[in-house]
């Protein structure tokens, strides 16, 4: 797995946690000991935190981020990027659909 993909993953398992207990940044920030700034890089997928701040953010938001998690964050995000797919060929064959049976044999 990539550098990049997996700040992503871990920043949006991160926010989802945070806004899934109704907490701001500035809560989560307090707690662990860091910047607003930091938090805002990790949940953007900018920063991947060193193990010690992900532990202290866990902490805080009262999770066991596990790989489990993880895999089924990738699985998620690739049935949407395949419903997205699926959802744009729709609409393209729709397109082409409905301008050839708009016109109906007279």
């Amino acid at each position: 797995m990539d550098h990049a993909l997996l700040g992503k993953i871990i920043g949006n398992l991160l926010r989802k946690r945070r806004m899934e207990l109704n907490y701001t940044q500035l809560d989560v920030c307090k707690a662990a000991s860091i910047s607003q700034g930091q938090l805002s890089r990790i949940e953007n997928g900018l920063r991947i935190p060193s193990l010690a701040m992900l532990l202290n953010i866990c902490k805080k938001l009262n999770w066991n981020l596990n790989i489990g998690d993880i895999t089924k964050f990738l699985s998620d995000d690739k049935s949407s990027e395949k419903k997205e797919e699926n959802r744009e060929k729709a609409e393209k064959e729709g397109s082409n659909e409905d301008g050839e049976d708009a016109e109906e044999p007279v």
